[in-house]
C-alpha cells in the first residue's frame, strides 16, 4: 500500500506587536492527510484518512536571528515547528496514518449478530 501525504497549515497571529515582532504566529493549526493509490471505498473512491490539532508557539525575543516574519513562513517551517512542537519525526506521522488506513481498509473488528436471532 502506496499512500500520498499532505500538509496543510493555518495560523493564529498576533494583532498587536510582541517582544519587538509584528505578525507573531501564537498557534499552528495543522492537518496531515493520506491517500491510498490501492485500497478503495466501496464507491471505488480512493481511501483517505487525515489527523489534524494545535501546536504553540513561543513569541521569539527581540532580535532573535531565528525569527520567521509571516510573510516569509514556508510550509517546510510549519512543518518543522508543527513536528518539533509534537515531539514527532515525519515517518511517525506517516506510520500513524498508515495504521489508520489499514484499520479502515481490513477492519480488526465488525458489528454482528448471532444468524439464530
Amino acid at each position: 500500500m502506496a499512500n500520498t501525504y499532505t500538509w496543510n497549515f493555518n495560523f493564529d497571529v498576533c494583532n498587536q506587536p510582541e517582544n519587538g515582532h509584528d505578525d507573531c504566529i501564537k498557534t499552528i493549526h495543522w492537518r496531515i492527510t493520506s491517500v491510498s493509490d490501492s485500497e478503495t471505498n466501496a464507491e471505488g473512491q480512493p481511501l483517505s484518512v487525515s489527523a489534524y490539532g494545535t501546536v504553540g508557539l513561543d513569541t521569539p525575543e527581540a532580535g532573535d536571528p531565528d525569527f520567521v516574519a509571516f510573510d516569509s513562513v514556508t510550509k517546510d517551517w510549519a512543518k518543522t515547528k508543527t513536528l518539533e512542537g509534537l515531539g514527532k519525526t515525519e515517518a511517525e506521522m506517516q506510520t500513524l496514518l498508515d495504521d489508520q488506513m489499514t484499520a479502515l481498509a481490513n477492519p480488526p473488528m465488525r458489528q454482528a449478530v448471532p444468524s439464530g436471532w
